[in-house]
């Protein structure tokens, strides 16, 4: 019987012991975040950080407004398609909505890396599939290319 509850004591810690760790993974990808952002702006002047930070944070408003959009039109979409019988024309419609919506965004997203890019001198990637977080996939060759950890180009 002891030895019963010896190993569900050591069961419980193992498996708190494990839960804990990978709570504390998820921050690490914010952690790295925000040290790249400190880096980043630390060559900047106090009046460039303060108008880079308000840049950011309007960006971001504007970012949070446009994908409220996006899944509202994709709430939509979803209601015509539980319908019994699909207006397809009405489908095609909003999905062509979504995706006109979805390139605007991506187009802005580029024009404001860019504008951050010349104004400030920072590189804040250029990548078609989110910017700096595949940068942890490999490392830049100095070109702009990204290399793997096997020496294969990805671009």
């Amino acid at each position: 019987m002891k030895k019963k509850i010896i190993i569900g004591l050591l069961m419980v810690s193992a498996l708190s012991f494990g839960a804990g760790n990978m709570g504390n993974m998820g921050n690490h990808n914010n952690t790295q975040r925000g040290t790249y952002q400190t880096q980043m702006m630390s060559n900047l002047s106090e009046k460039q950080q303060v108008e880079l930070t308000k840049t950011m944070t309007q960006r971001r408003e504007k970012n949070y407004k446009m994908g409220l959009e996006v899944r509202t039109k994709d709430l939509e979409l979803e209601k015509l398609l539980a319908e019994d019988k699909v207006n397809w024309k009405s489908v095609e419609k909003i999905n062509k909505e979504i995706s006109d919506m979805k390139a605007e965004q991506r187009l802005e997203g580029m024009k404001f890396r860019k504008e951050i890019e010349g104004k400030y001198g920072i590189s804040m990637g250029h990548s078609h599939r989110g910017g700096m977080n595949n940068q942890s996939n490999g490392r830049h060759n100095g070109n702009g290319q990204m290399r793997n950890n096997m020496g294969n180009r990805n671009n």
